[in-house]
């Protein structure tokens, strides 16, 4: 059991808010696919009720979700009762708020139309927790582009197998398609350097200082950049305990 606990500790989640129509349908169709399990929260109800997706149509805009189970959970519903929904997949949990707009029967089983949504969000689990660095210590990042466009932000947090890069709210930031691979360099203190490729997985706008944050993978580090990421992770940890002690 305390096995178990320390590996879940290992992971930190991801938060995106996604509203590209494509990729939120990339998201719910293999739910729907896999006839993966969903939970509904209903208004009012102290527990969670299962359910299936039965159709995914961004076409026609909308989605069909299966009766609740246990069936208690569709006699507190209505036309536009707003409902919870969530599903884990592959490790993303997967959120978002939804209207129904109809409640239909089949063969004696109901189903529920709701239109299709313009926002989820999701949080993905990975492996290396991500340690946050102080704004007051200023790490210089440049990221650029396959045109050799040049990037200029600050460190945000970092693992040894990704990080996160701040820029201020009207800056230049990497376009482009998600997944595409950029060169990093970070300049450590002491003047060294990490030099390598830089995978950006998702670019989010904070609410309260509204700066930019873009965050992804390293990819193909040598030993050597390796090394020099986990000891800089390895002192900000120390410090942060050092701190926490006083």
């Amino acid at each position: 059991m305390a096995q178990q606990h320390a590996e879940d500790s290992d992971y930190q989640q991801q938060y995106e808010e996604v509203t590209s129509a494509t990729r939120i349908t990339a998201i719910l169709r293999p739910l729907q696919q896999q006839h993966s399990i969903v939970s509904i929260a209903v208004p009012s109800a102290k527990c969670l009720y299962n359910s299936t997706l039965l159709e995914v149509n961004p076409e026609q805009g909308y989605l069909l979700l299966d009766e609740l189970h246990p069936r208690e959970g569709h006699a507190r519903l209505g036309t536009a009762s707003k409902i919870g929904l969530s599903a884990h997949r592959e490790g993303i949990e997967i959120k978002m708020i939804l209207e129904i707009s109809e409640i239909g029967s089949d063969n004696g089983v109901a189903f529920y139309k709701t239109p299709y949504p313009k926002l989820i969000r999701y949080r993905q689990r990975r492996r290396a927790f991500r340690v946050p660095v102080s704004a007051a210590q200023s790490i210089p990042v440049e990221l650029v582009d396959e045109q050799d466009n040049a990037f200029c932000g600050e460190l945000h947090d970092i693992s040894a197998e990704g990080m996160c890069v701040r820029f201020p709210p009207k800056a230049a930031i990497p376009e482009g398609e998600k997944t595409q691979a950029l060169t990093c360099t970070i300049t450590l203190p002491g003047e060294k350097r990490v030099q390598g490729r830089f995978i950006l997985r998702r670019i989010t706008q904070h609410e309260t200082s509204r700066c930019i944050q873009v965050g992804g993978n390293f990819d193909q580090l040598d030993k050597t950049q390796a090394r020099l990421i986990e000891r800089f992770v390895l002192e900000i940890q120390r410090e942060s305990r050092r701190k926490q002690a006083r």
